[in-house]
């Protein structure tokens, strides 16, 4: 019998759904790739379409930015994609696990924000196993409270992520209706007359562990009562109006369960000193921090002091440059005995076309210094569960073994 020639039909279906999924392990995502598939047979067609809406993903580009031509592009993308998934009678929607709508809002003409409400009537009801939604940039007036509801089994639900409501008491209903929700990712919460709510109740989401909102938001409505171990929150709004806020005191122990702690954007040294900004999150073990002033021995030597005892990675990020870096890196380091990694990247200011220069500090002894690599700060642009701690966590533990001499896994 002649050797089986070098073809795609001749592997197996298991193959081709392994080799069919890494389109989708990319990002940006590629679905387009997927799509093409559909259409090459019947075969292909039936291992690549569960593949195909598992994560359905539209995106507008930049979305303050982006051209009318874009968004109508969009809504007919959208369209199309609610067409197909409600004429399928329900076939198609209940392969959907994931749905990621950044819609634009500000470019789209006045009308169409009713259209985008009819056409997500027409999907929602159709996607009983969603586990993670993200909707960014919506009308307010029509998202999220109205469409929520829409949801046939919002139980199912892991992962949240809106911008801003208006209308907290609708939300918070559909929260209540949301037992298996994990992380949530919210700029803010209001109600119909602007007033921010105290705190969504512990009882609500009990399964929550990981917010992503702006310092007030997260402060005063989220932590309070729970134990949260992921915290992603923006430093647009001055950290030293709430960090000597008076109830800062009562949500001393749920910031000291926090494990990861993320803050986008940049912060001034003497915020980042503050006691109360990065100070209460007692126990983080892995921290990524945006700095826009410059770092010396002696500021290293008072994080030291200040932040937690249990740090075992930080990530770095700096403006302009840092005198004699590497004896800032060594003074990290000697401070913070638990301190495992430490990634520094540096940047120009106003230099946004010019690739920022990232280091890799290793403990060990001799210490170790990488700078044949490229990483980028750990957000959740994303929307999705932060994965960055997993991923850290593993190369600490690996390093660890080395420094304790002990032989790597075979996985490491």
């Amino acid at each position: 019998m002649p050797p089986l020639q070098p073809h795609y039909r001749n592997l197996p279906n298991e193959v081709l759904r392994m080799i069919f999924s890494t389109l989708t392990d990319t990002y940006p995502r590629r679905p387009e790739a997927l799509y093409n598939l559909l259409f090459v047979s019947r075969r292909v067609n039936a291992i690549a379409k569960p593949i195909f809406y598992r994560h359905v993903a539209l995106n507008c580009g930049l979305h303050y930015f982006c051209a009318e031509d874009d968004c109508l592009g969009f809504q007919a993308c959208l369209h199309s994609l609610a067409r197909s998934i409600a004429s399928a009678s329900g076939a198609s929607g209940a392969l959907v696990r994931a749905l990621n709508l950044a819609i634009p809002e500000r470019t789209v003409a006045d009308g169409h924000e009713r259209w985008l409400g009819e056409t997500l009537e027409l999907l929602l009801p159709h996607l009983p196993n969603l586990r993670k939604l993200t909707a960014f940039y919506v009308g307010a007036a029509e998202w999220p409270t109205t469409h929520l509801s829409l949801l046939p089994y919002p139980a199912k639900l892991m992962v949240l992520t809106v911008n801003i409501v208006h209308d907290y008491p609708a939300f918070l209903e559909f929260l209540r209706a949301c037992p298996l929700l994990e992380c949530l990712y919210v700029d803010a919460v209001e109600d119909k007359n602007g007033v921010l709510p105290e705190t969504i109740p512990p009882d609500v989401i009990p399964r929550l562990r990981a917010v992503c909102c702006s310092p007030d938001f997260l402060y005063f409505c989220i932590l309070a009562g729970r134990h949260i171990e992921h915290v992603n929150t923006l430093s647009d709004i001055p950290f030293a109006v709430y960090g000597n806020h008076p109830d800062m005191d009562a949500l001393a122990a749920p910031m000291a369960l926090v494990r990861s702690l993320a803050v986008d954007g940049s912060m001034s040294l003497e915020d980042i000193l503050r006691a109360k900004v990065i100070a209460p999150y007692s126990h983080v073990e892995f921290l990524a921090v945006g700095i826009e002033d410059t770092i010396g021995v002696g500021d290293a030597q008072t994080m030291g002091e200040l932040w937690s005892k249990e740090l075992r990675y930080i990530y770095l990020q700096c403006e302009g440059c840092v005198p004699d870096h590497d004896t800032v890196a060594e003074a990290f380091l000697v401070a913070m005995p638990s301190l495992v990694i430490l990634d520094v990247e540096i940047y120009r200011k106003g230099a946004c076309r010019v690739s920022p220069r990232c280091t890799r500090y290793l403990r060990g002894n001799p210490r170790e210094k990488n700078t044949g690599i490229s990483f980028v700060f750990p957000t959740c642009y994303d929307f999705q569960e932060p994965l960055w701690v997993e991923e850290v966590e593993d190369l600490v533990n690996h390093r660890l073994k080395g420094i304790a001499g002990e032989p790597p896994s075979q996985d490491s």
